[in-house]
């Protein structure tokens, strides 16, 4: 799968977190593909939770043991499990 192992959730981000809050901290670890706070529906207020996926497997496996704050705040890094892909007319 594309994308495998590549991709963290960050949980514990404060309200005023952006993805250019998240992209400068993880990319200590390696380059960053793309970084995301999710939002409120309608707002910018963070919800306290994002995604960072790295180029490398490696470097997002770096983020996890390495990265434990943003800030002066404590978060939480952990491989983000694939959301599965179903396929029209597959057999479950």
């Amino acid at each position: 799968m594309a994308g495998a192992g590549r991709t963290v959730l960050v949980r514990g981000l404060p309200a005023s977190t952006r993805g250019p809050d998240l992209e400068r901290e993880f990319g200590r670890a390696g380059p960053v593909r793309r970084a995301v706070a999710v939002t409120e529906p309608g707002s910018e207020t963070c919800r306290g939770f994002g995604f960072v996926t790295f180029s490398l497997s490696e470097d997002a496996q770096r983020a996890v043991q390495e990265i434990t704050t943003l800030g002066d705040h404590k978060i939480s890094v952990a491989l983000a499990n694939p959301k599965p892909r179903y396929l029209f007319g597959a057999k479950h």
